[in-house]
C-alpha cells in the first residue's frame, strides 16, 4: 500500500449559519486552507458554513472548530485538550457509520490531525500504563500516552523532550505556520497491514546530512492488525518492524522487532467519509482525516 502525505491544515473558526470566508486566527493569518476547506474542497467558496452545515451534524462541526485552534508545532493547552477531549466524547456517541461497518471504513490513507491522552479511558485498562521506553520509541504515534500537559497535531518523541527542542527552535521556527512533523497511516486490511509514518524536519545550519537549512528524515513502523472477534469496532496489533531514515545521509535503519515486538488494540469510535477517531489501549485519543485519495 502507499504511504500516505496529505495536505497540511491551518488554524481558523468555523461558524455555523455564517456566509462568511473563515477568519483565521493571528497565528494562522498567511493560511488560506481550513479544516472546512481540506474536508469539503469542492464547494463554493462563499457558502463554506452552509455546505459543512447540511453535510456535518453540529457536534462534528464544533469538534472541527475546536480543531482550527491547535497551534502548530506546540502543546495544545490543558483549556483547548479539555474541551476537545469533550467534544470527541460527544460526537463518538452519534457514529453514522453501522457497526459492521465500522472496520471496513478504516481502509485506505489517513493524516493525523490531533491526539492526547484521555486520562478517564485508563479506567477500562485498570489503570494500567505501559511505560516501556522501548515501546514509545518505535510507536510514535502513542508516544502521547506518556504526558498529560496537554494534546498535540505532531506528536513524534516524548512530550517533555520535543517541547524542549521546539523552544530551541531544532525542531520548529516561531514563524512556521504548518507543522514540521507531520504522521501518516495507510491501513490495508486485505493483507491485515497498517504503517504508520512520521515524517520530520529539523533545522539544521550545517551542510550535513542537510538541505536548504534543514535535515529531513521519516520514522516508518510497520504493524500487523487483525480484527477483534469480540468487538466489532477493535483491531488488536502487533508492531513488527521500525525504520529510521534521514535524507542525504547513510542512516537508514530498519529494526525487526520479532517477539519483543508491542502489542496492543486500537479501538474507532468514530469513522466517517471525512474523519475517524480512534482509541489506544495505552489511554491516546487520535483523530485522524482521510487523505484525499482515500476520500469518496
Amino acid at each position: 500500500f502507499t504511504d500516505a502525505f496529505a495536505a497540511g491544515r491551518s488554524g481558523g473558526s468555523i461558524t455555523a449559519g455564517s456566509h462568511s470566508r473563515i477568519f483565521p486566527n493571528s497565528r494562522h493569518q498567511q493560511l488560506n486552507l481550513s479544516l472546512a476547506d481540506f474536508f469539503f474542497p469542492d464547494r463554493n467558496a462563499n457558502t463554506i458554513a452552509d455546505s459543512v452545515e447540511k453535510k456535518e451534524s453540529s457536534r462534528k462541526l464544533s469538534l472541527l472548530n475546536l480543531l482550527s485552534k491547535v497551534p502548530p508545532n506546540e502543546s495544545t493547552s490543558r483549556e483547548l485538550t479539555r474541551e476537545i477531549l469533550q467534544a470527541v466524547s460527544e460526537l463518538e456517541e452519534e457514529c453514522p457509520t453501522p457497526i459492521d461497518e465500522v472496520i471496513p471504513s478504516l481502509a485506505g490513507n489517513w493524516e493525523l490531525i490531533w491526539t492526547a491522552q484521555d486520562l478517564s479511558s485508563l479506567s477500562s485498562n485498570n489503570g494500567q500504563k505501559n511505560r516501556n521506553p522501548f515501546a514509545t520509541f518505535i510507536n510514535p504515534l502513542e508516544n502521547q500516552s506518556y504526558s498529560n500537559k496537554g494534546g498535540r497535531s505532531n506528536p513524534m518523541l516524548p512530550q517533555n523532550v520535543q517541547d524542549g527542542l521546539e523552544d530551541i527552535g531544532l525542531l520548529s521556527n516561531q514563524n512556521e505556520n504548518e507543522n514540521t512533523i507531520k504522521s501518516t497511516q495507510a491501513i490495508d486490511l486485505k493483507k491485515n497491514r497498517i504503517r504508520n509514518v512520521v515524517s520530520f524536519a529539523a533545522n539544521n545550519p550545517t551542510p550535513l546530512f542537510s538541505k536548504e537549512g534543514k535535515t529531513r528524515g521519516f520514522i516508518t513502523v510497520d504493524v500487523t492488525g487483525i480484527a477483534n472477534p469480540s468487538d466489532a469496532r477493535k483491531i488488536d496489533v502487533k508492531f513488527d518492524k521500525c525504520r529510521v531514515s534521514i535524507l542525504d545521509s547513510p542512516v537508514d535503519l530498519s529494526i525487526p522487532l520479532g517477539v519483543v515486538g508491542p502489542t496492543g488494540w486500537l479501538r474507532t469510535g468514530y469513522v466517517d467519509n471525512d474523519i475517524r477517531i480512534t482509541r489506544g489501549h495505552k489511554g491516546s485519543v487520535f483523530i485522524l482525516s482521510r487523505t484525499a485519495k482515500s476520500r469518496g
